[in-house]
């Protein structure tokens, strides 16, 4: 509805690609997998052909090395038609990007190469129970040093994707270290490794077709799928997750935006003999959404352009401001979609309600908002700022 700035040709193909299956294909599938709290495996296999699931898999190894701007735009808009296949989507996509910041070359060949040819995912898995992104976070997990590789043990939560992963991209500590940037590390752990089980099962009330299951991890991995040194992890852009978390939340808001203003030029409420659209406070919700529509979808396209930059600093800042706006945006359409459609709005008949379930994740997804403004307000006042710390 919106015009977005100036694209290239390969950016605008990958967006409407994205955007013709959100609306044809993942958007007529969504209602029942948040039903049934199911995983979009049509969704999959559907981005699997398209060739989707290499998305930023870098071009020489026969992905489509998709750059920031046309990342964000094309998960936005597969968010619309399916909020847990984008936030999904995010947590595959992000973990190919920390493959080609510091896998061998032997790794990335491997691993890029089960995504190409055999269309296999990861999930990245971070969060541990009693801890919070709000502050340092303090890892639990324990990789100890075996002969040939490590044993990892812990209990890690929020594992999006749960068992439809083919592997976990699981991050802990090395034993004996005493903080994360000495000791930091993480490998990715295939879904059959003897000791990955899951400890509890998703149940949540919104985004319930992510599948984010609570996983136990007692297994022991080999060197070869160790990826990066100790440390080297906190010396990459992690700036990918939070990006893309503001480019799924603001798909959802737009999603709930269009419906509200179809359901006002088509919706007539009696005894008014005109559709709901010509009420001046209709008018005043409709505008008054779009507009932060609007400026969310250029502070996200903006976020993605200053990353393409290279300026880690500058991308912090409008990345922290893309996510807090985008999230924030997105449960606001989802509520005023809500209120103007009335009591029909809680219904199940409508895509409303579950948006908005779905959007209530936005907020304190990490980086929450809380710790985007926090970080943001540092670096504006020219104060040393971190998105994530570990301990």
């Amino acid at each position: 509805m919106f015009p977005l700035p100036p694209l290239t040709d390969e950016q605008r193909a990958i967006i409407e690609r994205a955007a013709a299956l959100a609306r044809e294909r993942f958007a007529p599938r969504a209602a029942r997998h948040d039903a049934e709290a199911s995983f979009p495996y049509e969704n999959y296999a559907d981005l699997r052909r398209a060739g989707f699931l290499a998305l930023t898999v870098p071009k020489e190894y026969g992905g489509l090395g998709a750059d920031p701007i046309a990342y964000a735009h094309a998960l936005r808009e597969i968010a619309k038609g399916c909020s847990a296949t984008g936030l999904t989507f995010n947590m595959h996509s992000t973990v190919t990007t920390f493959v080609a910041a510091l896998g061998t070359e032997a790794q990335k060949r491997r691993y890029f190469a089960a995504i190409v040819e055999r269309g296999q995912l990861i999930a990245s898995i971070t969060s541990e129970p009693e801890q919070s992104f709000r502050d340092k976070f303090v890892l639990n997990t324990v990789f100890r040093k075996v002969p040939g590789g490590y044993h990892v043990a812990g209990v890690k939560q929020f594992c999006s994707l749960g068992d439809a992963a083919d592997y976990y991209f699981v991050t802990g500590i090395v034993e004996g270290t005493t903080t994360a940037k000495e000791g930091v590390i993480s490998a990715l752990i295939p879904k059959d490794a003897a000791g990955v089980k899951i400890e509890g099962l998703w149940n949540a009330t919104g985004m319930r077709g992510t599948i984010s299951h609570t996983m136990r991890y007692d297994s022991t991995v080999a060197a070869e799928s160790v990826i990066g040194t100790p440390g080297a992890l906190l010396a990459i852009d992690l700036s990918g997750f939070a990006l893309g978390y503001a480019g799924v939340y603001l798909g959802i808001g737009e999603a709930a935006f269009e419906f509200m203003v179809e359901y006002a030029k088509t919706r007539t409420l009696r005894p008014s003999t005109e559709p709901m659209a010509h009420h001046p406070l209709v008018q005043r919700t409709v505008a008054e959404t779009g507009t932060a529509i609007r400026a969310a979808r250029l502070l996200l396209h903006d976020a993605a352009r200053v990353r393409m930059t290279g300026d880690r600093e500058a991308t912090m800042l409008a990345v922290n401001q893309a996510k807090t706006y985008c999230a924030d945006v997105g449960l606001m359409a989802t509520e005023k979609a809500l209120r103007l459609a009335g009591g029909r709005g809680i219904l199940k008949e409508l895509p409303l309600e579950r948006w908005h379930r779905d959007a209530l994740a936005g907020p304190v997804m990490p980086p929450s908002n809380d710790r985007c403004l926090e970080t943001a307000g540092k670096l504006l006042c020219g104060l040393r700022a971190a998105t994530l710390e570990f301990q």
